[in-house]
């Protein structure tokens, strides 16, 4: 994890920065536009364009909120996009709003994998993914779900990373179809969690192979940005 002020960051290559670590902190002394947003996201990939709860024309920028994508409830441990095809990317969050009323947390997976004793489980083991069903209604299209389900995306326990070259386990309890039981796994990485408690105007940067991450419930506002992005 690599933590930086948002006025040092012409100082450092944040792509390279974010392959390197995993994981990146910027803290703001203000509150963002979403054009300013957008800028400092320029910084590190082109920006996915999004279907639903979005703030701008492009489509690049989306609320996490209360009123919006992923309402107030729990969110479990998943990777972003596990049941989309491609290359993997990484995502931008920015505390538009009260965001300190839930802490996200997170896992190295690069860390899960090369602690884990039985690797060759890891290594022969592959799961399926598709978005839980309570998500469906509020955050895809019936269209968007076909394209999911006749993509059948299968990612092994250890999956490679196609920029960094590392191992990974993957699992995304979240979003993993089937009987398979990750219990062991998911206790192996809660060994190591880190529990992000925002501060205002405070902007998250993560890699969605290198980790995983989930959301407890909360009460009250509050709105995250957030952009997604090829790496």
């Amino acid at each position: 994890m690599l933590t930086l002020n948002l006025s040092n960051i012409d100082d450092y290559d944040l792509g390279v920065e974010l392959l390197e670590h995993g994981l990146i902190i910027l803290s703001s002394d203000k509150k963002l536009t979403l054009d300013e947003f957008k800028t400092i996201n320029n910084r590190l990939g082109k920006p996915l364009i999004a279907k639903r709860h979005t703030l701008d024309s492009e489509r690049h920028v989306q609320y996490v909120s209360d009123k919006g994508l992923f309402s107030s409830d729990d969110v479990d441990w998943h990777n972003d996009w596990s049941y989309g095809g491609g290359n993997y990317f990484g995502t931008t969050l920015y505390n538009h709003k009260n965001g300190h009323l839930s802490t996200t947390d997170f896992v190295d997976m690069r860390h899960a994998y090369e602690t884990y004793q039985d690797k060759d489980y890891l290594h022969n083991t592959s799961g399926e993914y598709f978005p839980p069903q309570e998500l469906h209604e509020s955050c895809f299209t019936p269209r968007m779900l076909k394209i999911i389900e006749k993509a059948k995306v299968s990612r092994k326990f250890a999956h490679l990373h196609h920029a960094t070259g590392d191992l990974c386990m993957y699992i995304s309890p979240a979003t993993l179809m089937g009987d398979i039981d990750v219990s062991d796994l998911v206790a192996h990485c809660e060994k190591n969690i880190y529990e992000h408690e925002w501060q205002d105007n405070e902007i998250v940067i993560y890699d969605n192979i290198r980790y995983m991450h989930r959301r407890h419930a909360f009460e009250g506002e509050r709105e995250l940005w957030r952009i997604q992005f090829w790496v």
